[in-house]
């Protein structure tokens, strides 16, 4: 897990609080989210609450990508 880097954030947009997330694999700097025609994050109802949800998101892709490296 320390090959890779999970940055987890919110922004606020006037709807709500929106996470963030970038997820790079380090060995090859390879960007794994967000990709090309990934599905919008879903809003949230506090800024702890997106940065949470972003951040579990994160490592589930990751935890997905040590599965099957692409």
């Amino acid at each position: 897990m320390e090959n890779y880097e999970v940055a987890a954030s919110f922004r606020r947009t006037m709807g709500g609080v929106v996470p963030t997330l970038k997820v790079i694999r380090l060995s090859d700097k390879r960007v794994i989210y967000p990709f090309r025609g990934c599905a919008d994050m879903p809003l949230c109802e506090d800024a702890q609450h997106a940065k949470n949800f972003a951040e579990v998101y994160g490592w589930q892709l990751v935890n997905g990508d040590i599965a099957v490296p692409e």
